[in-house]
This record gives C-alpha cells, structure tokens and sequence, in this order.
C-alpha cells in the first residue's frame, strides 16, 4: 500500500495531541501503525514521541509480529488477537488508555475494543484514514516481486477465497459493493467487525464500541489510497453499484446501529474531521477547534 507522506502524517500529530490532552491526560495512550510500516521505523516513533510530548502522556506503539511483513501477510483476525494480548499484558494500561490507529492500524485497534475480552477499557479512539466500511480493491502495493505475487493470487483464487483470505491482510477488508454475497461468505474480518452476519449480530460487540467517550475519525480530503476516501468517515458504496457514495449516516450499519455508531454520534461523541494533508495541523484552524473535544 501506499504510505502517507510523513511530513502529511506528522502534521496531524498537534491535532491529535490537542484533542487527547483535555480529556485525560494521566491516561496513556497506544499507537498501532498502518500496512508495510513498524514500530521501529522513523516516522512512527518520531510520530509517537511527539505526540506524547505534545500531550503530556505516555505513549506507546505496538508492534505485531515483524512489523512490516506481518502487516501483510498475516489475517487482521490473528493480529488482532496478538494486539489484544499485548494491551492485557500491560499494566500501565490496567486503567484504561487512548487508542490511535494509523489506516490499518484503525482496524487492529478497532478489534481490540469489539473482540478483546478482559482488555482494559479504550476511552477515546483516534482513526486516522482508517478503512472503516471497507475499500473496493486491494490498496496499491507497487512493482516488486511481492506485489507481482499478491496480483497472481487475486487473480487466480479470488479475493474472497479462503488462502487469499489466510496470507493477505488487507483481503479481510476489501469489500466489492457488486460481490456482496461471497464477501459475507468468504471475508473473514471486516463483515465480523461491522456486524453485518444478519444471523449473528454479537450485541458485545456494539456496547463494547458505544462505550467509547470519544471517537475522532479523520478523512484525507486528497487521499488516493483508501477506495473511497469516505470509508474513514464510514461512508461507502451502496450495495451492488460504485455510481455514488453514501454518507455514514445513510448506510444501514449506521441506521441499524450494528455496531453503535449512531449511538456515539447521537450522543455528540463522534468527531468527524477531513484534513487537507498538504497543511502542516499549526497552519490548519482544525488545531484550533481540537483544543477541547467539545470545540467541535
């Protein structure tokens, strides 16, 4: 997948610090990155240092697996429960802590909250260009012999397809609007995290997600790499055509409250916000609305 550029990334880390620092600021805060990144990378742990020192809270990243392959190769469901280990071991968070998820990293966080059972409690969750309604095909991997592999396995098994499915990650998150049928058949993370098995609605799963103080989800206004851009927002394709988008609010996981979306949003605690990554966050006037959650 393409990465976002780090100078676009970094310049969000004000506003998050902002709108993290009001609200608790004893609490500690988690970052999980997105695809073909690690936690040892430049970006992410200047990234992460900054935002605790703008913040005044502790920070940190959590890495699964080797960081960057792993990202790719092993199914969200896997790591996910990996992710949900690792923040039960953690003592400094028995308290409860802040969630930011980077673009893929949204969804791991996303599914320590619904899945994880004995985890300390996630109080305000950060989803930066997070996949949250899903994309219409596999983000762009690039010309290498890897990429030239996934591309072969599409191809030739399906994208829905149970080895596709067990090798790469983001397969668990692409959701083909004119396929819907083997998508909830064949798609083994994101039909689960959104609640969309009519049959088998997990009630957990939506209290665990409403329960939620805070829920900050941040658009790319000239993001190329999620398809469409409005799936950050939860906005997505209506089923069986890609002619429009639909807002999150009319989306049936929006209207049917499968996951407790509408609830945080009726209850002013979703905080939708498009960001124009060409704009450091000190030029843009959203570092002025994210003094306090209630600025916006």
């Amino acid at each position: 997948m393409a990465s976002y550029p780090l100078a676009a990334v970094l310049g969000t880390v004000a506003v998050l610090a902002f709108a993290l620092a009001p609200v608790t600021l004893s609490l500690p805060f988690v970052v999980f990155h997105g695809i073909s990144d690690k936690c040892s990378n430049k970006g992410v742990t200047r990234f992460t240092e900054l935002l605790s020192n703008w913040s005044g809270s502790e920070g940190h990243c959590i890495e699964i697996g080797d960081g960057s392959w792993d990202s790719w190769t092993m199914p969200l469901l896997k790591q996910t429960a990996i992710a949900c280990e690792k923040v039960k071991n953690m003592s400094e968070l028995s308290d409860g802590y802040n969630l930011v998820g980077l673009s893929q990293g949204s969804m791991i966080g996303r599914g320590v909250v619904e899945f994880c059972d004995g985890a300390p409690p996630v109080k305000n969750f950060i989803s930066l260009a997070g996949i949250h309604a899903g994309i219409a095909s596999i983000p762009f991997c690039g010309s290498g012999i890897f990429c030239v592999l996934v591309d072969y396995l599409i191809e030739l098994l399906g994208i829905y397809s149970e080895y596709v499915q067990e090798h790469l990650a983001p397969a668990g998150y692409v959701k083909i609007p004119t396929d819907l049928a083997n998508y909830l058949k064949g798609c083994k993370f994101l039909p689960k995290l959104n609640n969309e098995h009519v049959d088998d609605r997990n009630s957990t799963y939506k209290e665990r997600f409403a329960s939620l103080q805070n829920l900050v989800l941040i658009m790319f206004e000239q993001d190329s790499v999620l398809v469409p851009k409005e799936t950050s927002w939860f906005g997505y394709y209506p089923d069986g055509t890609e002619d429009t988008i639909l807002p999150a609010q009319e989306t049936e996981l929006y209207i049917e409250d499968w996951i407790g979306l509408k609830t945080l949003d009726e209850a002013g605690k979703v905080k939708f916000i498009n960001f124009n990554r060409n704009c450091s966050a000190t030029a843009n006037p959203l570092g002025f609305y994210l003094v306090n959650w209630d600025a916006i």
